[in-house]
């Protein structure tokens, strides 16, 4: 039953990531990972938020499992700075590190810090 559960909630978050993507092309520059880093901080804000409450068993393998594993997106974080150092913009692939690592940390302790008044 769980793997049901962590599934439902990996295509509901594939869905959502798929679809923010698809905006955020529609409005922007392709050659800007913005969507990637705006679905990463919010993944991670919502990710410290929940892990400060007391879920039971399945809601978190579903909600932080399954519906934010499948919303964020590590994989292609990794893939888009690697394609910045292919095409030799080492300044713009370290900026996107940094940022990704500084705000997605943020994101999450500001989660965590909104969980105890929320």
């Amino acid at each position: 039953m769980n793997y049901i559960i962590v599934g439902f909630g990996g295509v509901i978050g594939a869905i959502l990531r798929y679809t923010v993507g698809k905006i955020f092309r529609e409005v922007m520059d392709k050659d800007h990972p913005v969507s990637t880093l705006f679905i990463n901080v919010i993944g991670s804000f919502l990710i410290g938020y929940l892990s400060t409450k007391h879920l039971s068993g399945e809601y978190k393998l579903f909600l932080m499992t399954g519906l934010l594993g499948g919303f964020t997106t590590y994989s292609t974080f990794m893939l888009e700075t690697s394609r910045y150092i292919k095409r030799e913009k080492h300044m713009k692939a370290f900026i996107y590190v940094l940022v990704s690592i500084i705000f997605g940390i943020v994101a999450a302790g500001v989660g965590i810090w909104l969980a105890s008044f929320v």
